[in-house]
């Protein structure tokens, strides 16, 4: 299973993002709060745990 994934990660992450995504537009689409809270919680698992800058933009100073 694990080289199965590595092996196709790339294809991974574009359904993570695509499944996002379309959250994303329902969320928007639906004038209810219920389904936010909702898509909340996945983008907060998504921040912290695949989320390539973990440390945020404020973590490494930019240059003026």
């Amino acid at each position: 299973m694990v080289e199965w994934i590595i092996a196709n990660w790339g294809k991974v992450a574009e359904v993570i993002a695509a499944i996002i995504g379309v959250a994303s537009i329902i969320v928007k689409i639906t004038p209810t709060l219920a389904d936010d809270s909702i898509l909340l919680g996945i983008i907060k698992f998504v921040g912290k745990w695949i989320a390539l800058d973990k440390y945020g933009p404020d973590a490494v100073a930019r240059p003026k």
